[in-house]
């Protein structure tokens, strides 16, 4: 019993203090993996059981395998050990009952909300006092990974409170977080935003049968665009580019951030390993993080900060044929999980919804990135939570 109280405050602190502190987040997530497998173990629970076991697995020992047998760069490996570890945070989610999981998940929104309005205070003090678009830690990324959760569960907060007081403080809360992620202009965040407000209208759509409402969501979604990229030097200067006409490849390559350059430089690690009949690092890849072993690049390449494409083609080159395997299979899963969510066919329909919207922010934004992050832990744990939700009795 104790070992439960002590995995959910553990759990409940890996979550709030995720907004504040990438250390104690760590840490407390730490925690909560460890207690989680004890507390499977002591009660006799497979907490291997689920829809994205086999590609997590799979993934995670692929990458390990090819980093044991190529890769060569030290500090590669806190990175490595650091996403096998963290990975696990989906399985723990077997341990907490299905009953449990709605009153978990809200009381998680109210959390998170109010320590959305924490870092997004703190990041527009630092976007438009020192012209520095920053968090309590990480990148732009990392900011509006976070305020994903917190805008999806305002946003059902404010289609299910009754109290109008309560609607105007969450419908302000979704705008306020949806303009702080966008304003950086990072086109895999706004994807991954498109892609969980197109779940969440869906949602909205067959719950209420309101197309109007759909449809509003959707203005304000384009409008906070709008109204950022117009004052944007970053979108000045993609106009600039697209308006003064020079070579196709490399305007796209620019507007890209040089990934036409990395697809290209992947390409030749490709042709080198067929032209050396090295088959294996076809097979299983060149290990985590090629972008700092300067010796599996060509010269030119090794400007590179981190090797980040389409992520199907850095998955490939980090993890071989078998790895992108894996990664294919977890995106397919959660689009059937998407799909099974939007069927209502289970209680708590829009828990399930929040969930599964707060996913495609993360999934969005990976489609152009590498497929981990820190963060990456909470949303594994909101996958199965979605999952759990679904599933019969």
């Amino acid at each position: 019993m104790k070992a439960e109280k002590f995995f959910l405050w553990s759990l409940y602190l890996s979550f709030s203090l995720a907004y504040l502190s990438i250390t104690l987040f760590q840490l407390f997530l730490g925690i909560s993996i460890l207690l989680g497998f004890y507390i499977a173990w002591k009660k006799g629970i497979n907490p291997f059981k689920g829809l994205f076991s086999f590609p997590l697995l799979g993934h995670i020992s692929t990458i390990t395998l090819s980093s044991v047998l190529f890769l060569r760069v030290k500090e590669q490996w806190r990175r490595l050990l650091e996403q096998d570890f963290y990975t696990f945070s989906y399985f723990i989610g077997n341990v907490i009952e299905r009953e449990k999981i709605p009153l978990l998940v809200e009381k998680l929104i109210q959390i998170t909300t109010l320590l959305g309005w924490v870092l997004s205070i703190k990041t527009l003090y630092s976007y438009y006092l020192h012209h520095d678009y920053k968090g309590f830690w990480g990148g732009n990324f990392v900011v509006g990974n976070l305020l994903a959760f917190p805008t999806f569960g305002s946003l059902y907060f404010f289609f299910h409170k009754r109290d109008w007081k309560i609607k105007i403080f969450y419908l302000l809360s979704a705008v306020l977080f949806l303009y702080v992620s966008f304003l950086p202009v990072e086109r895999s965040v706004i994807l991954g935003y498109l892609l969980g407000l197109t779940v969440f209208g869906i949602a909205l759509v067959r719950y209420y049968k309101r197309w109007k409402t759909f449809l509003g969501i959707f203005l304000v979604f384009l409008t906070l665009l709008g109204v950022i990229a117009y004052q944007s030097p970053k979108v000045k200067w993609w106009f600039h580019l697209l308006t003064h006409k020079g070579n196709e490849l490399e305007v796209l390559n620019h507007l890209s951030s040089q990934r036409v350059l990395i697809a290209k430089g992947a390409i030749e690690l490709v042709e080198d390993a067929i032209k050396r009949g090295d088959y294996l690092k076809l097979l299983i890849g060149w290990g985590y993080g090629p972008q700092k072993q300067y010796k599996n690049l060509p010269g030119w390449l090794q400007f590179i900060n981190e090797y980040e494409s389409v992520v199907f083609l850095t998955e490939f080159i980090n993890g071989g044929i078998v790895n992108l395997i894996f990664v294919l299979w977890f995106y397919i899963a959660s689009i059937l999980l998407t799909v099974k969510v939007l069927k209502r066919r289970f209680d708590h329909f829009w828990v399930g919804v929040v969930l599964v919207s707060s996913i495609w922010v993360n999934l969005g934004y990976h489609l152009f990135t590498l497929f981990w992050v820190p963060v990456n832990g909470l949303f594994y744990i909101l996958l199965k939570f979605a999952e759990n939700l679904t599933e019969k009795g």
